[in-house]
């Protein structure tokens, strides 16, 4: 199997029932859906058809909500846009002050921000759009900038723009966030994901809005900002899991640290066990080409051996020409990167730290009687999925089979390395619950007569006595 989930944007190039099909058939694990872009009702009618199909397929599926965050924008040009041409001065007007007589001057860029941070110093650089556009700062005014362009070219109505390194004072979580949340407890999503996170501070207000809807969804913190860097381990206490936003996280720190600073984030999430999604232009290339770059396939690999749970792909299967194409790529490298990677793996940082409860320890040994008694699978009993993840957090060569009574939990530990997840009734006798469990993954295929497997359980399922149990159980 393939360990590393697919995580995949829903786009206009991907919405029809046909296009969705063939899409979870090649491999989809997690559907993304990305609250900057479409209508809530859209959002809603794809959500439903894309269940809907993957029931009637028979495929796990997770859904993944992505709120959009506090992202500064130009406001309205010219249709026709606006050309910046290279040591042209320019200026950028704050809301506040795009209705003085600047606002009509071909000079002007609004400014969807109500007011500039204050004190901005001379040669503070400026981005548009994701960086192809670059300004310098030449002087700041009232509610205005006054730049000079370094990098020119064509810009169009609510480009991003980006002032690298410097703290902005603005909420991290906005109206149109609170609005999109409640579509996310609507449609029942299994993850929200939270742009913009700075500190823990921003996670604890998403689990207040959350709280007072009465729901309870995990959040997965997007890390894009240079200030999450100084606290992602408090950052990782409190959130359910991470994605290293590449794109963002570019535009505010040097490329060039981009790549250390994605291995060191996927290696703090797996000491911490907890997933980690590595996003943006993986395959990029592929939004127009039928086959990516071999740098972009080297990127690929590369996550995949720095132990990131899941690779994401945005314009690729959201509004790029190939969807289909891309996913079965990203599939073919995962599978071929595994192959190699597990002929030398080497125990993981996790499995070397000093156990701290029972199920911990039992995880540990449970991984290391998988592998040396050539099993075919761990098989794990689990309420809330705690125990499967735990397993995931060593990175076991073989494939972990989590058994939760929660459709919920089911769906959750889809986007979690190396986990295949099935809904199965809790059953007290231990015997019983084993044979069981035995016989229905022979019925879907996930077992085979006559090999071994280690099964992780507990003596009374549900009751605080927890894991402690591994048994080595031939197949029958």
């Amino acid at each position: 199997m393939r360990h590393v989930k697919i995580v995949a944007t829903i786009g206009p190039a991907t919405s029809s029932p046909d296009c969705l099909k063939q899409l979870l058939h090649a491999g989809v694990n997690v559907a993304r859906f990305n609250m900057s872009h479409g209508t809530p009702d859209w959002h809603k009618t794809t959500i439903q058809r894309l269940r809907d199909i993957a029931l009637a397929e028979k495929i796990p599926l997770a859904i993944l909500v992505d709120l959009a965050g506090p992202k500064i924008r130009l406001g309205n040009l010219p249709t026709e846009g606006t050309i910046l041409q290279k040591g042209r001065d320019i200026i950028l007007l704050a809301k506040s002050d795009q209705h003085s007589r600047h606002s009509e001057s071909g000079d002007t860029l609004p400014v969807n921000l109500s007011h500039f941070p204050d004190r901005m110093e001379s040669g503070q650089i400026v981005l548009i759009d994701d960086g192809n556009i670059s300004l310098t700062l030449e002087k700041q005014e009232t509610n205005r900038l006054i730049c000079r362009v370094v990098v020119g070219g064509k810009v169009t109505s609510h480009k991003g723009v980006n002032f690298p390194g410097l703290q902005l004072d603005i909420p991290g979580f906005t109206e149109k966030d609170a609005n999109d949340l409640q579509v996310a407890i609507d449609v029942q999503a299994d993850y929200v994901a939270l742009s913009f996170v700075r500190s823990p501070q921003d996670i604890h207000t998403l689990q207040t809005a959350l709280g007072d809807r009465s729901a309870v969804i995990p959040i997965i913190a997007k890390i894009e900002r240079p200030e999450a860097l100084t606290c992602l381990e408090n950052i990782l206490d409190v959130a359910d899991g991470v994605m290293v936003a590449r794109g963002d996280l570019a535009l505010e720190i040097s490329p060039e640290e981009v790549p250390l600073r994605q291995k060191q984030i996927i290696a703090q999430a797996n000491r911490m066990g907890k997933p980690v999604i590595t996003a943006t232009q993986m395959l990029e290339s592929m939004t127009r080409n039928s086959s990516p770059t071999r740098a972009e396939a080297s990127d690929v690999a590369n996550a995949v051996l720095d132990g990131t749970d899941a690779v994401m792909l945005s314009a690729e299967t959201s509004t790029g020409n190939f969807p289909l194409e891309s996913v079965q790529v990203m599939d073919r490298i995962i599978r071929q990167t595994e192959k190699e990677m597990f002929r030398r793996i080497q125990p993981s940082d996790s499995a070397k730290k000093s156990v701290r409860s029972t199920p911990e320890a039992v995880c540990e040994a449970a991984v290391s009687l998988a592998t040396s008694i050539g099993a075919q699978a761990i098989v794990v009993f689990t309420d809330s999925g705690h125990t499967a993840m735990l397993l995931a957090r060593h990175r076991p060569t073989v494939k972990i089979i989590a058994l939760t009574p929660s459709p919920t939990v089911t769906r959750q530990l889809i986007l979690v390395w190396g986990i295949v997840s099935c809904v199965f009734p809790q059953i007290d006798a231990t015997d019983e619950r084993i044979n069981t469990a035995q016989d229905h993954l022979k019925t879907l295929g996930l077992l085979h007569e006559g090999r071994l497997i280690v099964i992780v359980t507990g003596e009374r399922l549900g009751h605080s006595l927890g894991t402690n149990i591994i048994k080595a159980h031939l197949v029958v």
